[in-house]
C-alpha cells in the first residue's frame, strides 16, 4: 500500500514538473515576442509567427498573406483599436493585459502609426523593470527611448539615432521617425507603444509594419463588399416601389 501511494505521489510530482517545464518554455517563447517588439521593427511580427501557438494562449493571433499579427476591430481612433487579452501575460514581473494598433493620417503633419501593449503597471514599475532601456522625458506624462530618424534623400537606407525627438516637433518633409513610448493611463495602467511617423511611404511602412498591408487589403475588400450590398439593397428597394413612384423618380433623374 505504501509503495502504491509512493508511486502515485511520484507520478503526480512528475506530471507537475512536466507542466511547470512546459509553462516555463511557453513563457520563454512569448518573451522572445516581447523582446522583439521593443526593437520597433518587423522582427516583432516574425517572432509572433514563430511563437503563434504560445501567444495564442493570451490573445488570438491572426495569420494572413504570410503575415502574423494581433488583430483589432479597427486601426482608426476610438476604442476599437485595442483588444483585451484572454488572460494576462506575465513579462519579467510586468502584467501585459492588452494590445493597441492605431493609425492617424493628417493633412499637414504626415502619418502616425502606433502599435504596442497595455500593462497593468505604473510607468515607474515599467521603467524599473526595463532597465536596459535608456528612457528620456518626452513631456510631463510620456517617456520615450531608442528614437531613430530616416532621411529618405540620404540614400543611406538605414535608421540613425535621433537626439532631437521632442514633443510637438513633427518630422520634416522627406524624413520619418520611430521611437518607443511609455505613457501613463488611468487606473494605474500604462501603455508601451512603438511609433512610426512623418513622411512614411508604403515601401518604408511595409518594411516595418507588414501587418498594415494585410489590414488595409482586408479593409478594402470589406468596403467593396459593403458597398455592393448597399447597392443591391437600393436596387431591390427601387424594384419594390409602386410604378407611379418609379416614374416620378425617373423624371427627377432625367
Amino acid at each position: 500500500m505504501l509503495l502504491k501511494k509512493l508511486s502515485v505521489f511520484v507520478g503526480a510530482l512528475l506530471i507537475s514538473c512536466i507542466t511547470l517545464a512546459q509553462q516555463e518554455m511557453n513563457l520563454k517563447k512569448t518573451d522572445q515576442v516581447f523582446d522583439a517588439f521593443l526593437q520597433c521593427d518587423k522582427q516583432f511580427f516574425k517572432k509572433l509567427a514563430e511563437n503563434k501557438i504560445s501567444f495564442n494562449h493570451y490573445v488570438d493571433v491572426t495569420t494572413s498573406d504570410n503575415v502574423t499579427y494581433i488583430s483589432v476591430e479597427s486601426i482608426k481612433n476610438g476604442e476599437e483599436n485595442k483588444v483585451t487579452f484572454k488572460k494576462v501575460y506575465p513579462y519579467h514581473g510586468l502584467t501585459v493585459s492588452g494590445y493597441r494598433n492605431l493609425n492617424i493620417s493628417t493633412a499637414t503633419s504626415g502619418k502616425f502609426y502606433y502599435w504596442g501593449f497595455i500593462l497593468d503597471n505604473s510607468v515607474e514599475e515599467v521603467k524599473k523593470t526595463l532597465t536596459d532601456i535608456n528612457w528620456q522625458k518626452y513631456n510631463s506624462n510620456i517617456y520615450n527611448a531608442n528614437a531613430k530618424i530616416y532621411e529618405i534623400k540620404s540614400h543611406s537606407y538605414s535608421w540613425q539615432d535621433n537626439p532631437y525627438s521632442i514633443d510637438n516637433v513633427i518630422p520634416k518633409i522627406g524624413s520619418a521617425e520611430k521611437s518607443l513610448f511609455l505613457e501613463m493611463l488611468p487606473n494605474n495602467q500604462s501603455q508601451l507603444t512603438c511609433s512610426l511617423q512623418g513622411d512614411v511611404d508604403k515601401t518604408l511602412l511595409y518594411s516595418i509594419r507588414p501587418d498594415i498591408k494585410v489590414i488595409v487589403k482586408k479593409m478594402e475588400i470589406e468596403h467593396k463588399e459593403s458597398s455592393k450590398k448597399i447597392k443591391q439593397l437600393k436596387e431591390l428597394d427601387y424594384k419594390k416601389q409602386p410604378q407611379n413612384e418609379v416614374y416620378i423618380n425617373l423624371q427627377k433623374q432625367s
